[in-house]
């Protein structure tokens, strides 16, 4: 197998969910909605429905087979508060219904503007998406309105137009669950505010030890307490089985991408194959950073272009070691400031 920028996680671990979508119970305290509003001019909105991570929430239960709907919303929400921008959305290139939906509003109203890639990871993430779509360059955790751009959430354009422009109350989210921690995939509408104990506790396997992330387990947040309430920024939840095993003789299957949480099981030392260095999708070489990590000289790390680093963690997902090296180079990072 070749790892070249970019890896197409979707292809590799295809995940299926259910189309019954259903609501989870919760009497407790929740999070009403809400949306701050950029003080600069939105000179761009770009809205992505081109998910490359399969644990991601489908855009066919966001749009609910209803293409215009969902675009008259964005007009009106446009007009209402972003009157002067243009709008972007974002396709996976094989959706060819929805392209043409696309295409037919916009030949009608020139503010909107399709644009098709391949959902390849991580190329939704907002450095790279924004350089494809717009040819603007911004750093790593650049926040894009200092350049007059708004990335929108299809999720935050029914909010922006329930709650502020239809005055209602939006008390849910969509939030996909999915894993082999879990007996089946399921979509679920939540209210912020909800456990994640509680949205888990139905679908979880019992039989086996797990670890939970938020927003998936390459660049999202391990979930240590399950008490946590979900806020309006959890867009998934993945739960995968623990194991901490080592596979006996590695190197000869180290081209198999074999999707673990079992980092310390496997963690072994740089077999110099170079695959992090091939699957980087903006050129860096990230065995530099362990490199200097281990031999105590963090700092050094900043002469190998380490800001350009966008933390999408495909490099310790391809490591054959399972080097952490995203928790390195975030390490490098801190210590290079």
């Amino acid at each position: 197998m070749v790892y070249k920028k970019g890896f197409d996680l979707i292809k590799a671990y295809p995940t299926e969910f259910s189309e019954d979508i259903v609501s989870v119970r919760y009497s407790g305290r929740t999070e009403d909605f809400s949306f701050s509003f950029p003080e600069k001019k939105v000179e761009h909105i770009v809205i992505n429905l081109c998910p490359t991570e399969p644990w991601a929430l489908p855009h066919w239960a966001i749009l609910k087979d209803n293409t215009t709907n969902f675009l008259h919303r964005l007009e009106k929400v446009r007009a209402e508060y972003f009157p002067d921008s243009r709008c972007c959305i974002v396709v996976e290139h094989r959706e060819d219904d929805l392209i043409n939906d696309l295409i037919r509003f916009g030949k009608k109203h020139e503010w909107l503007h399709t644009y098709s890639m391949k959902p390849v990871y991580p190329y939704d993430a907002p450095v790279l998406i924004l350089k494809n779509v717009l040819g603007l360059k911004i750093t790593f955790g650049e926040n894009p309105i200092e350049h007059g751009v708004l990335l929108l959430e299809a999720q935050s354009i029914t909010g922006i137009y329930e709650h502020y422009i239809l005055k209602r109350e939006n008390e849910v989210r969509l939030v996909s669950i999915s894993g082999t921690g879990l007996n089946e995939n399921r979509i679920l509408k939540i209210r912020p505010g909800t456990p994640i104990e509680t949205v888990l506790k139905k679908y979880i396997r019992i039989d086996i030890k797990y670890r939970v992330f938020i927003n998936g387990p390459l660049n999202g947040t391990e979930v240590e307490d399950l008490t946590q309430a979900i806020d309006w920024s959890v867009k998934s939840i993945v739960v995968m089985e623990e194991r901490d095993y080592k596979t006996p003789f590695h190197y000869i299957r180290a081209k198999e991408l074999r999707f673990t949480t079992s980092l310390m099981g496997e963690l072994r030392q740089c077999v110099y194959c170079n695959f992090c260095d091939d699957i980087c999708p903006v050129d860096l070489e990230p065995a530099l950073y362990w490199h200097c990590y281990s031999r105590s000289e963090k700092q050094k790390a900043r002469i190998y272009a380490l800001d350009k680093c966008i933390e999408c963690g495909l490099c310790s997902f391809v490591c054959p070691s399972k080097l952490e090296l995203l928790q390195v180079i975030k390490e490098c990072k801190s210590a290079s400031k």
